[in-house]
This record gives C-alpha cells, structure tokens and sequence, in this order.
C-alpha cells in the first residue's frame, strides 16, 4: 500500500479550481515569490504584492467593463490584505499562489515549498499553469533516522512530510550484560544488528518500488548509518544526497525543516551549475545552448529546451501571431514564421515562462542577473 502522502496543491484541488463557475466574471490569480533567503523582510513581498494587484486592476479596467473591473478591485484589496496580514511564513513556505474572483465566491490561497516567479494574471479562470507544473516536476525526499535496532522512514514532498515506517528490531544484549563469554556475545549483537540494518534497507526497496522517491537522506549515528549504506540496494544509493545528523526521537517539523535546508541547497547547487553550463556551451559553439530572446524562444517552440533560465529581474514586451501563435520580441508589423498579423504580449517572460512549464521544461530564475547579463538575461539548455 502507497504511504499517505499529501501535497498542499494536489490534483484535486487543481481540479476544482479548473471547473469553478464565475457566471463570466474574470479571475485573478496571483504568484509571489516569498521566500526568505531572497525576500527576508516581510515589506519586500508586500510592495510586490501591491505593484502586482494595481496592475490587475489596470488590467481589468480596460478590458472587463465596469463589474468586472470592481470585482478584480475588491479581488486585489482582498490579496493585499492575506499577504500583509494573514500569510504565516514558516521556514517551509517559500512561494504563494493566490485565486480570486469575489463576484463569484471564488478564493483560494496556496502555501507553496518551492518559490515562484512572481506574476498576476486577469483571466476567464485561473492561472493554473504554474501550479500544474510544480506537481508535475516536483521531487520527493526520503529521510531515515536509524540506529542500531530502530529505524524511522519520512517521506516528504511540497512541504507536507509523513512518517510512513516505524522499525523496531530486538537486538539482544544492548541494555544487559552477563551470561556468555564476551566475545561470543558481542557477534551475537553484531549479528543481530545486521538483521536490523537488512530490515531497513529492505523496506527502502519496498518502498521506493511502491512509491519512488527521488532524494535520500540518512541519518543517525556514523557507523549505524555507515553500515546501512553498504546494505542499501543500487536504486536506494544513487539516490542518497546526504548524510546528517538528528537524534531518533526528533518530530516530523524538525525532519521537514531539515530536508528543506537541502532542498534549497540542491537548487542553489542546481541553478549554478545550469548557468555555468549556459556560459560555457553558448561560448564554445556546441549547439547545445542558446542566448538572447529570438534563439530563445525558437528552442522553446520547438520543444527543444530542459531548462529555461531567466535574470530574476528581467522584463521584456513582445509580439505574439494571431495565426500561428508564434512569439517575438520584437517585429516589423507581420509575424517572421508566417506572415500573419501580431498583437502585443505586454509580458514575453510570462508568455516564455508558460511555454516553457506547458513542455514540461524546467524554469531556473537566476537571482544573480549579473550572470546573464551578457546574454541578453536570459538562455536555455537544450535537449538536442
């Protein structure tokens, strides 16, 4: 039986968003970025709220008519209001996904694990590309606290974290002494601590064939977690991504704080070598990269790109055909693809970021926008 294990945006939920009824009033979705290695202070995600909002308004004023402009109006004092003074960020919390409509009875906030790129969008329904991504791309991590006759299994994903196993092995003589000879006994306990240590390492097979994770985390003492590690079947080892320490009796917040210290390691680790590697494949010619908004965009077209990385302050306009929906960032007036006529996409990097989440490319905002700079802010890694 599959472990319990619930995300805080789960299928379900997507689900229900995508059917709501609004009687043709618009939606306003909101994404914001709230994490606190890049926005510690609670006025930095505020003002990017507010900013985002006003321009949701302007938005609907122009294009919804006078209910629906007054309805996104109350849907922004609304989303103010939850981010100023209802949002808890807890050391888990990192992104927020907002969904208004107030004519229609529609609110729904998200607490996320992974940041989001920030943006608001005024729409028949909501936004959920982004949401559906993160399912979609999102990683699971296991973490076993053991001993030398105790084992606990965590599974955690998007914030939420179950302890799905408990093992308690008898290992003889580990609080009594006497009877036989010393040395005898000792290999008795040793034996018998290797049952215990197969017993976990089996258990991880059984449960990464019947729920896979992606990332391994050990810890407990050195040598018990030592021992474990030659016990660990191949699929279980190539996934270990640390070692650590916690005491056995420690709760599922401290497991859960612990493994998103990791996570954001990893993509701290991830988001380097990904613009390390744009630099060097796009300087030395491989094909394997590209810079620069028109390479760009014709990769992502084509489906050719993994990983999409944007300068976390990068803003651009572009043109989108009417005909064959191709993007640009600039045009003579008629489409480059086709010859059909353009209209204006006031957001490129949304329209990239949207294409790049619907072919299932992973997106990397790169905080240090120095690191692009020299390639437009923005580039892709490429498939093939």
């Amino acid at each position: 039986m599959k472990p319990a294990l619930k995300a805080p945006a789960d299928r379900e939920r997507i689900r229900s968003l995508a059917i709501w009824e609004t009687g043709g009033l618009p939606v306003t979705t909101l994404y914001l970025d709230v994490d606190g290695r890049r926005r510690p202070r609670r006025r930095d995600y505020v003002r990017r709220a507010e900013t985002l909002t006003g321009a949701a308004c302007d938005e609907a004023r122009s294009g919804w008519g006078r209910e629906g402009y007054l309805s996104v109006c109350r849907d922004s004092n609304r989303i103010r209001s939850f981010v100023r003074d209802g949002l808890e960020r807890r050391g888990s919390v990192r992104g927020l996904a907002l969904f208004s409509c107030s004519g229609a009875d529609l609110w729904e906030s998200v607490e996320l694990s992974h940041p989001v790129r920030d943006g608001v969008r005024v729409g028949p329904r909501p936004h959920l590309v982004p949401l559906e991504a993160l399912l979609e791309l999102t990683e699971t991590f296991c973490t076993v606290l053991v001993d030398r006759e105790r084992a606990r299994i965590f599974l955690s994903s998007l914030g939420e974290i179950d302890e799905v196993s408990r093992l308690l092995d008898d290992v003889p003589g580990q609080h009594d002494q006497g009877g036989w000879a010393q040395a005898r006994l000792q290999r008795h306990i040793e034996d018998h601590v290797q049952r215990h240590l197969k017993h976990v390492a089996a258990t991880l097979l059984r449960l990464q064939r019947g729920w896979p994770f992606d990332h391994l985390v050990l810890a407990g003492p050195e040598e018990a977690v030592a021992e474990l590690e030659r016990d660990l079947h191949d699929y279980a080892r190539r996934r270990i991504l640390a070692r650590i320490s916690l005491p056995m009796t420690a709760s599922a917040d401290q497991v859960l704080d612990r493994v998103t210290d990791l996570e954001v390691d990893l993509e701290t680790r991830r988001e380097r070598e990904a613009v390390d590697r744009l630099r060097s494949e796009t300087a030395s010619g491989t094909g394997r990269a590209v810079a620069g908004w028109a390479d760009t965009l014709a990769a992502l077209e084509a489906n050719r790109a993994e990983i999409l990385l944007l300068a976390e302050d990068l803003r651009a306009d572009g043109v989108r055909c009417e005909r064959c929906s191709h993007l640009a960032a600039r045009s003579d007036g008629a489409c480059e693809a086709c010859g059909g006529s353009v209209v204006a996409v006031p957001d490129l990097v949304e329209e990239a970021v949207e294409l790049a989440l619907r072919h299932r490319c992973r997106v990397e905002t790169v905080a240090d926008g120095v690191a692009l700079a020299e390639l437009g802010g923005v580039g892709a890694l490429l498939r093939f």
